[in-house]
C-alpha cells in the first residue's frame, strides 16, 4: 500500500489558501478606493479561505516528497480556480461553468474570456482578473514560499514542480528574487504604459497581464481599443511581451546589466531567431495571402506573432478573419512558446533547441556512419539522453493534447483549423481566439478548453500521474 503524507499535502494547500484569500481582499480594497459598494462575495470568500488556510497550516506535518508535490500541485490548481469562481459567479450573476472558465483562464494566464460588458464592470472585478493572471503565472507557491517560513522545509517539492530552476542559493531566496524581478518589471511597465498614452487604470491592468503573458484586458475588444486611441503604446507593450517570454535567469541578468551573458545563451538565441523568422513569415502572409497593406502587415503581423509566441494573447485586428496560412503560422508560434522558467507556455525554446540539436546529431551520425559524437552540449553543459527523451515526450504529449482537443471542438461544427488554433491557444495558455470561444460557445467546447488550459499550465503533470498509476504502482513508488 502506497502511504502518502496527507498532512503535509493539506498543510501546503492551506498555505496556498491563505495566499488566495489575501489576494481576494484586493477586490473590496479597490471598491473602497473607487467609492463603489463592497463586493461582499469576495470579502466573505476571502475570510472563509483565510480561516481554512489558518486551520490547515497549523497541522504538524513532515516534509512532502516528489510524489506528494505532484499530487499537491494537481489538487491545488483545480481547487484554487474552483474557489475563485464562486465569488465571481455570485458578483457577476453568471453560470458556474462560465465563472470557473474565467478563473481557470485567469490563474493559468491564458486570457480567454466568456464575459461581456467588461467595459462597464466595477474596476475591482476587472482588476481581479488581472491579479489572477499576475499571481497565477508567477505561481501562488512562489508567494507562499516567501510568506510562510515553514514552507521552504515542508513544500519545497511543490515549489520545485512549479519553478524547478534556482537563481539563488535556495528555493526560498529564488522565490524572493523572482518576486523582486516581477515587481521591478511591473513598476517599469506601468510607467512606460502611462507615458505612452494609457491612463493609470489601463496601465496597471495591462501591465499585470503583459508581464504575466496573460492577455486579459479592461475592454471587451481587448488591447485594440487602446491601440486605436494611443498607438504609441504599441512599443512598450511589444517590449514587455518579449520580456515576459524570457527566462527569469536571463531577466535577472538583464536587471544586473549582464547583457553579454544573455547574448551567450543558446536558448535566448533560439527564442530570438525563431521569433524573428516567424515574424517575417507572418508579415509576408499578411501581405500576399491576406492582401493587407504593407504598413498594417508589419505592425499587426509583428505584434500578433510576438503575442502568440510569448503566449500573451493581445491582438491587433481580427484573428478570426485571417487566412488559414496566417493562422497556421500563429499556431506554430503558440506551439513553440517562450523560454523555460518564464511565464510563457508552449513547448518552450529550450526543448525546441534540444530537439533541433538531436535532429542535427542524428543526421550527421547517419551521414558519417554513426561515428559522430553522441554527447550534446547547451551553453557548455552536457545534455544527456534522458533530457532529450523528456523534451521529445513533452513535445509529443503537447501536440497529442492539442489534436485531441481540436477533434472534440470540431464535433460542434467548427472548422478544423479554427479548432486547432483554439486548442493550441488553450494548451499553450495563450488566449488568442479564432472566434470559437465566447459567452455562447457550446458547453462541450468550454469544458475542452478548460481541461487544456489546466493541463498546459503545469505541463501535463496530472496526466503523467494518472498514467503512472495505470502503468503500475511500482513506477509511482520511484517518485517517493
Amino acid at each position: 500500500m502506497l502511504a502518502l503524507n496527507w498532512k503535509g499535502i493539506l498543510k501546503v494547500i492551506g498555505s496556498l489558501e491563505i495566499v488566495v484569500g489575501l489576494l481576494m481582499l484586493s477586490v473590496p480594497f479597490i471598491d473602497i478606493l473607487t467609492f463603489k459598494p463592497i463586493t461582499l462575495s469576495f470579502l466573505l470568500t476571502s475570510i472563509i479561505l483565510l480561516g481554512i488556510g489558518y486551520y490547515l497550516q497549523r497541522l504538524e506535518a513532515q516534509e512532502i516528497g516528489l510524489l506528494e508535490g505532484i499530487i499537491t500541485t494537481s489538487i491545488a490548481w483545480p481547487l484554487i480556480t474552483l474557489e475563485a469562481s464562486i465569488p465571481l459567479m455570485v458578483s457577476l450573476k453568471i453560470s458556474f461553468v462560465d465563472a470557473w472558465f474565467e478563473s481557470i483562464s485567469g490563474f493559468t494566464g491564458t486570457g480567454f474570456t466568456v464575459l461581456t460588458g467588461i467595459d462597464y464592470m466595477k474596476p475591482s472585478i476587472v482588476t481581479w482578473r488581472s491579479i489572477m493572471q499576475w499571481s497565477g503565472e508567477l505561481g501562488v507557491v512562489v508567494f507562499a514560499m516567501v510568506l510562510f517560513p515553514y514552507f521552504y522545509r515542508l513544500g519545497a517539492s511543490a515549489y520545485g514542480i512549479e519553478r524547478p530552476i534556482k537563481i539563488d542559493a535556495s528555493f526560498y531566496m529564488t522565490a524572493r528574487r523572482l518576486i523582486r524581478i516581477y515587481l521591478v518589471l511591473t513598476i517599469a511597465g506601468i510607467i512606460a504604459y502611462v507615458y505612452s498614452g494609457m491612463n493609470f487604470y489601463e496601465a496597471f491592468n495591462h501591465v499585470l497581464t503583459t508581464i504575466a503573458t496573460g492577455g486579459m484586458s479592461t475592454y471587451d475588444a481587448g488591447y485594440q481599443v487602446i491601440f486605436d486611441r494611443a498607438p504609441l503604446t504599441y512599443v512598450p507593450v511589444l517590449i514587455f511581451m518579449f520580456l515576459g517570454g524570457m527566462n527569469f535567469v536571463l531577466l535577472d541578468k538583464l536587471l544586473r546589466g549582464e547583457l553579454g551573458s544573455i547574448w551567450r545563451s543558446e536558448e535566448f538565441k533560439t527564442y530570438l531567431y525563431s521569433m524573428s523568422l516567424l515574424v517575417v513569415f507572418t508579415i509576408l502572409s499578411y501581405i500576399f495571402v491576406d492582401k493587407a497593406g504593407y504598413l498594417y502587415s508589419i505592425i499587426a503581423g509583428t505584434f500578433n506573432l510576438v503575442s502568440a509566441m510569448t503566449t500573451t494573447g493581445f491582438s491587433i485586428g481580427s484573428i478570426s478573419e485571417l487566412s488559414t496560412t496566417t493562422k497556421l503560422i500563429l499556431i506554430a508560434s503558440m506551439y513553440f512558446g517562450g523560454m523555460v522558467f518564464s511565464t510563457a507556455g508552449g513547448i518552450k525554446s529550450f526543448r525546441l533547441l534540444i530537439i533541433c540539436k538531436k535532429i542535427k546529431h542524428s543526421a550527421v551520425a547517419t551521414l558519417i556512419g554513426g561515428k559522430a559524437e553522441k554527447a550534446m552540449r547547451i551553453d557548455g553543459s552536457f545534455i544527456d539522453e534522458s533530457e532529450v527523451s523528456q523534451a521529445l515526450l513533452f513535445a509529443l504529449v503537447h501536440i497529442l493534447a492539442i489534436f485531441t482537443g481540436a477533434v472534440f471542438i470540431t464535433v460542434y461544427g467548427y472548422s478544423f483549423v479554427d479548432a486547432l488554433f483554439e486548442a493550441t491557444s488553450a494548451a499553450g495558455c495563450v488566449g488568442l481566439s479564432a472566434g470559437v470561444i465566447s459567452s455562447i460557445s457550446p458547453l462541450g467546447v468550454k469544458l475542452t478548453i478548460m481541461a487544456l488550459m489546466l493541463l498546459g499550465r503545469i505541463e501535463y503533470i496530472q496526466l503523467y500521474l494518472v498514467l503512472g498509476f495505470i502503468a503500475g504502482r511500482k513506477i509511482v513508488k520511484v517518485l517517493k
